[in-house]
């Protein structure tokens, strides 16, 4: 993106600035996180999250972030991507019956369907700053040529109702499960499970732990890639949804945000794996991967979501963001769904309607219902 470009993106809105960053390296990294951190961000919002994802990205991805200022302080952040290919955005194209729309050129988006969060942050007292984001995203996306733009995985916290007012199609794509781990010590949450959950909860752990150790410890970059890429391929899902060289850059970018639930066998080797980080309280476990060669299914399951649920529990941790997937199996844990949504505009009305319909088939095709993501996909 050159600077011209750059410059004639710089934009007022009432008392903020909005300015066009065509790379996260263009910001110091603990200005950006410090904006992350006190508007109640995640990891997926973070510096090093983003500089991974411009570093090897999964699809054809150029960054186009933009900053709320008031004055000279920075208020508001909204990561971008003008976004010409993606497995996850193509996989939700085929399943809303709409590949068509691919052909219509790039895609603006804030930010990226392979994180648990997204769409604009803004600093407390400067709620406005997140519409002035909004609009300066839809003029970076006719800057840019972009044919549509939105948001991504933004949750429904008020945001997503507000895209909706404004006349963006939205569809709910994916659940994140979460949990409140501030209230409770180990003991209390155990003793508030329902005696036959707990009962049958306990065995399935203990059928999980049968020769294995379960702990938190290091997950080495090929490790992770190796127990991910198995159990992709055991659900039929293209490693091209999360590339290696992608993986590689998020554990390293990442790592000093690291936290892993591992499973060891006898022999030391680890056969099972939670990846994830823990930013601004919330630890966020992102992926997991497994021998599938040793498993035919995922039988240390339990007695890894037991052990993180306890990491959790005494280590400090304010939220267990436990990803997508696997709704009932969390739910019985006390995780409580939080729906993530994907907003989309144009500036051709017969464009939003065409966005409008595929919404309303992603829903149908049940690719987002009340217990996440309920079909299999390329989505994980």
């Amino acid at each position: 993106m050159n600077t011209s470009l750059a410059a004639e993106a710089t934009t007022i809105s009432g008392p903020y600035r909005v300015e066009l960053l065509p790379s996260a390296a263009g910001v110091e990294a603990a200005a950006w996180n410090d904006v992350v951190r006190r508007a109640g961000g995640t990891i997926f919002h973070s510096w090093e999250w983003l500089t991974a994802f411009e570093e090897a990205p999964p699809g054809e991805f150029e960054a186009a972030h933009l900053l709320a200022h008031d004055g000279d302080q920075l208020v508001g952040v909204c990561p971008a991507y003008l976004v010409r290919q993606c497995p996850r955005l193509d996989h939700a194209l085929a399943l809303g019956e709409a590949e068509d729309l691919r052909e219509r050129g790039p895609m603006l988006l804030a930010h990226s369907l392979a994180g648990l969060h997204g769409g604009p942050l803004v600093l407390p007292g400067h709620q406005p700053a997140a519409q002035a984001l909004v609009a300066g995203l839809e003029r970076t996306a006719r800057s840019l040529g972009a044919w549509a733009w939105g948001v991504a995985n933004v949750p429904a916290d008020g945001m997503a109702g507000r895209l909706l007012g404004a006349g963006y199609a939205a569809a709910h794509v994916a659940t994140a499960y979460r949990l409140d781990t501030t209230k409770a010590t180990p003991e209390d949450y155990w003793a508030a499970m329902p005696r036959r959950r707990r009962g049958k909860v306990r065995r399935e752990q203990r059928l999980g732990a049968r020769e294995l150790t379960i702990a938190e410890g290091g997950l080495d970059e090929d490790t992770l890639v190796r127990l991910t890429h198995d159990l992709l391929r055991e659900h039929d899902t293209p490693t091209d949804v999360l590339p290696d060289p992608f993986l590689r850059a998020v554990s390293r970018r990442l790592r000093p945000y690291g936290r892993a639930t591992i499973a060891t066998g006898e022999g030391g080797e680890i056969v099972a794996a939670f990846a994830g980080w823990e930013f601004a309280g919330e630890w966020s476990m992102w992926i997991a991967g497994l021998r599938t060669g040793r498993y035919p299914a995922f039988e240390p399951y339990h007695a890894m979501l037991a052990h993180t649920i306890e990491a959790a529990l005494t280590s400090g941790t304010r939220v267990l963001n436990l990803g997508r997937g696997n709704a009932s199996v969390k739910a019985r844990y006390g995780a409580v769904g939080t729906p993530l949504y994907l907003a989309l505009k144009s500036d051709d009305r017969r464009d939003t309607a065409l966005l409008h319909a595929w919404c309303r088939r992603l829903e149908a095709r049940s690719h987002a219902s009340p217990h996440g993501l309920a079909v299999s996909s390329r989505c994980c």
